[in-house]
This record gives C-alpha cells, structure tokens and sequence, in this order.
C-alpha cells in the first residue's frame, strides 16, 4: 500500500521503487519514503521492509536513518505527515 501512495504522490513508476537498480534519484527519495512509511506508519519489520523491497536489512536501516534526517526540513515533514494521513486513511494503522 505504501509503494503505491508514494509512486503516485512521486510520480515515479512502482517498478522503479522495486527494481533491482538505484534508478533516478527521484526514485531513489521514493523508495526511501517508502520503506520509511512502511515500517513507521504501518509498523512492518525492518527485515520484512528490506524483502518487499528486494534490498539488505542495512539499507533499510539507512533509509529510515536517512528520511527521519530530512524531517528536518519542514517541506519534506509537510509531505510525509500527509503520506502517512493518506495510508491511515486507506486503511493502514495510524
């Protein structure tokens, strides 16, 4: 559900999110949220965030690191609260 709300919001192709690639940095940032949204707003495991989307533990890890770094900037904390609005109300836990 996550990879879906963030590819659109995004604009970027959900194969690109799962791909084996990095892709574009665009695509990359997506991916990033992605794997964040997943494992804070809908509560999976790091383990199982990093086998939905085909990558190690340890760079689940750093993309979680690496987004909470950018909540920083009020834009992007904007974006995300809205992100995470938008998967509660498709019916993901809160």
């Amino acid at each position: 559900m996550a990879q879906a709300i963030v590819a659109h919001v995004y604009d970027v192709r959900l194969e690109e999110l799962l791909g084996c690639k990095r892709g574009c940095r665009r695509a990359a940032l997506a991916r990033q949220v992605a794997m964040y949204l997943s494992h804070t707003a809908l509560g999976i495991s790091v383990a199982d965030v990093a086998r939905a989307f085909m990558r190690r533990r340890s760079t689940a890890y750093h993309a979680l690191r690496h987004v909470e770094d950018l909540r920083d900037d009020p834009d992007i904390d904007r974006t995300l609260a809205t992100l995470e609005t938008m998967l509660a109300a498709a019916g993901g836990p809160a």
